[in-house]
């Protein structure tokens, strides 16, 4: 019989591989995994019997089952293989007999991606009826998965059940969304190849490190960089506007060579962290990253405000039809101003990227305009740096990185 001692009153157990009770426990966690087993190939069995009409015209056509069918193995195997982590951190000993609420809204993300690489198949061979439901249910649905990384996290930290297998299902959720996604959005034309670099860069990554592993090679465990956390999200937000059909593709190509380059960078930087080849103090900082951010809170914000000033002035004084159009020039001189001057520069140069690179846009494609968009996209991911006037934006984005 279980011991009441064993349980610690918040939905832990304690546990130990070498007596029953632990090993009840983790038969539990085993059994609600086939379920998630279940949740994840669903949609794609669906996906073969929804695409067979497909697959018969296009034989070829069958390939693009794999992606959907890679992610639900890989998610339930990590899932599997990592059951003995459903816990806090440093916790080992009190191991959650459930997978939570949190875990399972995760899982159900990664359901959805599952969903979104069935119309793979479709972007292949897009006849009339499939090019209706191109249109906008991928955006809609990888929209609702970036919305939802929020929701799990949420969930977790309300409930005290922010575990290690959490964090790692979140992670490799989220890698392979972007993934799917990307290759979506480039079957339907609606990205450039070249973004596929940054779906694809955390595998290479992964598998690098699990090579020096194997190999006996030093690896240094990385620290969490809260900026990180923010690129990735940036990148989430660029695919679920690509495949939403309301953006100009020009716009969303230099958005896309833009948002990716930060991300690139970094796991090149993360790679010479943990393979040891650059020296870091405790806080895992070298001297080339303490250089690159003090040009990016000083310098370069400053240079790309007065550019993004000079830039709206002559969009402003241009000639054009567009200047008739008074509530988007209200709205685009207005928001460039607010950049300019460091008040909610992040949202004024959001709101200047949607103005712009949207498909009703009066601005058109003009070296200024281009200007304008480039530069606004750049100052959402750096922010307007040194000397804002206000940036409630910055105490929101690195909200974590201040409660540790």
């Amino acid at each position: 019989m279980k011991n009441p001692s064993d349980s610690t009153g918040d939905g832990c157990e304690k546990y130990n591989s070498n007596n029953g009770d632990g090993r009840a426990t983790l038969l539990r966690l085993r059994h609600q995994s086939w379920l998630a087993a279940m949740l994840l190939l669903t949609p794609w069995l669906w996906t073969i019997f929804s695409c067979r009409s497909i697959f018969r015209d296009e034989p070829a056509a069958i390939l693009a089952l794999f992606p959907g069918l890679a992610v639900a193995v890989h998610i339930q195997r990590h899932l599997s293989r990592h059951l003995e982590t459903n816990h806090r951190h440093r916790e080992e000993g009190r191991l959650f007999s459930t997978l939570g609420a949190a875990n399972w809204i995760t899982l159900l993300r990664t359901g959805a991606i599952v969903v979104l690489a069935g119309f793979l198949p479709m972007a292949i061979h897009q006849d009339h009826g499939s090019r209706n439901v191109l249109n906008w249910a991928p955006g809609i649905i990888y929209l609702g998965i970036s919305l939802a990384d929020l929701l799990d996290g949420f969930i977790a930290r309300r409930q005290g059940r922010e575990t290690e297998l959490g964090k790692r299902l979140d992670i490799e959720t989220d890698a392979a969304g972007l993934l799917v996604a990307s290759l979506l959005a480039v079957a339907l034309g609606r990205l450039p190849a070249i973004y596929l670099l940054a779906g694809l860069a955390y595998y290479p990554f992964i598998l690098g490190i699990r090579l020096r592993q194997r190999l006996a090679l030093p690896v240094i465990a990385l620290q969490p960089r809260p900026y990180a956390r923010i690129i990735a999200g940036f990148q989430m937000g660029l695919v679920a506007a690509a495949l939403l059909p309301i953006f100009n593709p020009v716009f969303i190509s230099v958005a896309a060579v833009i948002f990716m380059s930060p991300l690139l960078i970094g796991f090149f930087r993360d790679w010479l962290v943990v393979s040891c080849r650059v020296k870091t103090d405790s806080d895992q900082q070298s001297s080339l990253d303490l250089r690159a951010r003090s040009l990016i809170i000083t310098t370069l914000p400053w240079a790309l405000r007065l550019v993004l000033l000079a830039s709206g002035i002559i969009i402003l004084i241009g000639p054009g039809l567009y200047r008739t159009n008074l509530p988007w020039q209200v709205a685009h001189s207005l928001c460039c101003l607010l950049a300019g001057l460091g008040v909610m520069g992040r949202s004024a140069s959001l709101i200047l990227v949607l103005l712009l690179g949207c498909n009703q846009s009066p601005f058109g494609i003009s070296l200024p305009v281009m200007v304008v968009f480039g530069t606004a996209a750049v100052l959402m991911l750096t922010g307007t740096g040194a000397m804002s006037l206000w940036a409630p934006e910055e105490r929101i984005l690195y909200r974590r990185k201040q409660e540790k």
